[in-house]
């Protein structure tokens, strides 16, 4: 080495097998093994972090513990959690105009609370922003309401706990909302702010760590609109409709499933209809 440059371990063609069919087993996620350069970036951050020296170290905790510590970091490190505020604008506007007064009109809110579940809710801008949006229609309409928020990764779940971004990952949010529901930090970070969820929006949410391909039968969680967008796209198709069924079984009649635009299914999930691109509604 020289001038304090790590040495770059590299991925063979076997270890890489072996490495994307573990996270294939624990996590349903299909990474390639083709993807040279982006296992070798991924696995030699994560040896960095985890203080296990060699690739074969790190498969024969796999082996090992296919479902241990060394495998759930492995499914975070290839997991690409890719998010943003008011992603796919379209859906939430549909949510403000549409999807809740519908929910509503089924005694959402009233009878019971109105609850919202981001399934794979990544570091959590899709979460607090359907939060914004149903605490905006909530308004003065005396609801109950909560969030939930699911994902594979604990390290991600710890990120949308703590609900704090940039000013960059802050732009698609509007100039009122901002004022809202975002507390701006009185020490920057690296000389810029940092922004905070405001807590009566943190307080409605509660975060857990589930896989999708196999929620456990006594979740205790019904929604009445649940997003599953922006992760199909990791899935085989046969697991894509398994996750689909996974979330719509957890949904009230009545209520909402919401799929990324670019992640049509083959057929809507057992007991729903497609209503609209992207959106399907429970019988």
């Amino acid at each position: 080495m020289m001038g304090g440059t790590i040495q770059q371990v590299r991925i063979t063609p076997d270890q890489a097998q072996i490495l994307v069919e573990a996270v294939f087993r624990l996590s349903g996620i299909s990474v390639a093994a083709t993807k040279t350069d982006f296992l070798e970036h991924r696995i030699n951050r994560l040896l960095r972090e985890s203080g296990v020296g060699t690739v074969n170290e790190y498969v024969e905790h796999l082996r090992t513990a296919p479902a241990g510590p060394a495998a759930l970091r492995l499914v975070e490190a290839l997991t690409t959690h890719t998010t943003s505020f008011f992603r796919e604008k379209a859906h939430f506007d549909w949510l403000a105009a549409s999807g809740l007064p519908s929910v509503l009109a089924e005694g959402a809110g009233r009878d019971r609370p109105l609850t919202i579940w981001s399934a794979a809710c990544s570091t959590g801008a899709e979460l607090w922003t359907a939060g914004m949006v149903l605490d905006t229609f909530a308004r003065n309409r005396s609801l109950r309401w909560d969030l939930v928020g699911t994902d594979v990764s604990q390290k991600i779940l710890s990120k949308a706990a703590a609900a704090t971004f940039d000013e960059d990952d802050i732009l698609p949010i509007p100039d009122e909302m901002r004022r809202r529901y975002l507390l701006r930090s009185r020490s920057p970070v690296g000389g810029k702010p940092r922004y905070r969820i405001a807590p009566e929006l943190r307080s409605r949410a509660r975060l857990a760590w589930a896989n999708l391909l196999d929620l456990p039968s006594n979740m205790t969680l019904t929604a009445d609109i649940a997003f599953l967008r922006n992760v199909l796209i990791y899935f085989e198709p046969d697991d894509q409709l398994r996750a689909a069924a996974q979330v719509a079984r957890r949904i009230r009649p009545g209520g909402y499933l919401l799929t990324g635009h670019s992640e049509g299914l083959a057929s809507p999930p057992p007991g729903m209809t497609l209503v609209s691109p992207s959106i399907y509604r429970k019988e």
